[in-house]
Parts: C-alpha cells; sequence; structure tokens
C-alpha cells in the first residue's frame, strides 16, 4: 500500500500483489480485506495495461461477479481476447485453491520450503519461505514457485531473479520456544506473566523452605533461652537498677585482692584491733601447721 502510494505504479504493486498470493497459497492463509479493496480498485479505476490483462485471472475471486463482467470489459476487446491474454495465468490460477492432501503436520513444529532459481546471468540462489504448509503436495508447491519466474520486479544491481525454477525442498523443526514481535503489547504482557509465574514457581520451592527453616530456628532459639533462665538470672535481672551508670573497665585483681573491712561495725572494735587479732591467729596457724596440728573442728 504504502509502495502504490509513493510510486502510483500500476503494474509494479500487481507483481508485488502476486508475489503475496504465491506465498499466501504456500502457507495456506487468506489476504488481508484491505488488500482485497486495494485489488478492486486497481483493476475498476486503473488505466488498463499488459500487466492487468496478463494477471487478471489471478484476482477473480476477490471480485463481485458483477464487478468481474465490467474489469473483462475495461480490459479486454472481447471473450477471444481475454482467453489468449490469459493463457498461461489460467493454467496456474486452481493451485492457489488447492487444499493440502499429505495430512503429515506434527505439533510443534515450523515448516518452510527451501526454493532454488537461476538468475538472468544463470547465477544460483535460493528463497526461503517460511511457516508453510507441510500438506501442500509437491506438485501444487512447485507450481506456485514457478509462478515467481513470471515477475520481473525482483532484482539485484539490475540482475532479474527467478528466471528459472530449479528445484525445492520442504522441511520442518521442532520449536522449542519462539517469541513474535508482531503480536504487539499484549504479546509481552502475556510473556511477563509467563515468566512472573514461573519465577514465582522457582521461588516457591526454594525461598519458602528457606524462610521456614529461619524462622523456626529463631523460635527454638528463643524458646531455649526462656527455658534456660535460671530463678538467680531471674533474680539478678528483677533487681538490676532502672538506670545505672555503665560500669568502667575493671581493673587486673591481684592474686589476693582484699575486700572492703566492715567488721567492726559488727564487733565495736578499731580497725588497730581486729587487725592484731588477725595477725595473731594468723601466726597461731602458722606454728599449729609447723608443728603439725590440725585445726580443730567446729562442732
Amino acid at each position: 500500500l504504502k509502495r502504490f502510494e509513493q510510486s502510483q505504479n500500476v503494474s509494479e504493486v500487481i507483481e508485488y500483489l502476486m508475489a503475496v498470493l504465491v506465498r499466501s497459497a504456500l502457507c495456506s492463509r487468506a489476504i488481508s480485506e484491505t488488500l482485497k479493496s486495494l485489488i478492486r480498485e486497481l483493476f475498476l479505476t486503473s488505466e488498463p495495461n499488459d500487466t492487468l490483462r496478463r494477471y487478471a485471472p489471478y484476482f477473480e475471486e476477490y471480485c463481485e461477479k458483477s464487478e468481474w463482467k465490467t474489469i473483462v470489459k475495461r480490459l479486454f476487446l472481447n471473450e477471444a481476447d481475454y482467453l489468449a491474454c490469459t493463457k498461461e495465468a489460467r493454467g496456474y490460477k486452481d493451485y492457489f485453491t488447492k487444499e493440502g492432501t499429505l495430512d503429515i503436520c506434527q505439533e510443534n513444529h515450523a515448516y518452510i520450503v527451501e526454493s532454488f532459481f537461476e538468475d538472468m546471468n544463470g547465477k544460483r540462489h535460493k528463497l526461503t519461505i517460511r511457516e508453510a504448509d507441510p500438506n501442500k503436495a509437491a506438485p501444487v508447491v512447485t507450481k506456485l514457485l514457478q509462478i515467481l519466474t513470471t515477475l520481473t520486479i525482483f532484482e539485484t544491481n539490475g540482475v532479474r531473479k527467478f528466471v528459472k525454477f530449479i528445484n525445492y525442498e520442504g522441511s520442518g523443526k521442532i520449536i522449542t520456544t519462539a517469541y513474535d514481535t508482531r503480536l504487539g503489547e499484549a504479546g509481552e504482557t502475556g510473556q511477563e506473566k509467563t515468566n512472573e509465574t514461573a519465577s514465582n514457581v522457582t521461588n516457591a520451592k526454594n525461598s519458602p523452605k528457606k524462610s521456614k527453616n529461619v524462622n523456626q530456628l529463631a523460635n527454638e532459639t528463643e524458646l531455649l533461652t526462656k527455658q534456660t533462665t535460671t530463678p538467680q538470672d531471674k533474680a539478678n535481672v528483677t533487681s538490676k537498677p532502672a538506670a545505672s551508670k555503665p560500669k568502667s573497665k575493671p581493673k587486673k585483681p591481684s592474686k589476693t585482692p582484699k575486700k572492703p573491712d566492715t567488721s567492726y561495725l559488727r564487733y565495736g572494735k578499731t580497725n588497730e584491733q581486729i587487725d592484731k587479732e588477725r595477725e595473731k591467729r594468723r601466726l597461731e596457724r602458722e606454728k599449729n601447721k609447723v608443728l603439725g596440728k590440725k585445726k580443730r573442728k567446729k562442732k
């Protein structure tokens, strides 16, 4: 459509439409309603020329009966002229409507047609048509591909391609994964949901299990801490001042640390008296130790 809008070259667009018809027939697909409208417009309003006359029979099914009669009258002088100009096209026309009869299509397989042609210089080149219908019989595929040899629009550096058909091979491959940009945003959204679902399934197999183990370990640790708390620990916790100053780092204790002496408060004696008595008892213990006397046990 864009090509026609730019060039307004009717003959060129008709040949492009022929290539579209060939591919649609090989893939068993119908052309769009937009192209059908363009076809009727070209044949009903364009200035008659040899290209319109040569390919007219291929487009008959896209026109109403009344429209087709008008087209024949516009393009041809009479019935004999029509038969003479369209002999080649009418010979190929039936192959566009033949259904596939082989019944070899398999699920999850993609089929292609790899065809080989010679160009105007006799150089061999390859044409690959994807998404082909594998059920098309070899004679049908061959005839459809041979129609490309009647087109003149495909060329490279002035050298016309598709001059002579050589052979073709139909093959298939298993589809594992696929992505098509033609699906647009809807396809991307569906793919994202699929990926998200797959990710959730994977995480469901791994993460919850780990999370459960961590939570279970934390609960068991807390329970164990509660169970191993002694009454003394609870008492210490209870008797701890609400607002206490941080303790300074304790000094390294000596071998025989001295405790604060508060005995004078209990016995009503002075420190000197208490010290003398302690010294006296110490000397007595030393004496008994030397003499081998044992300390009497208090009853």
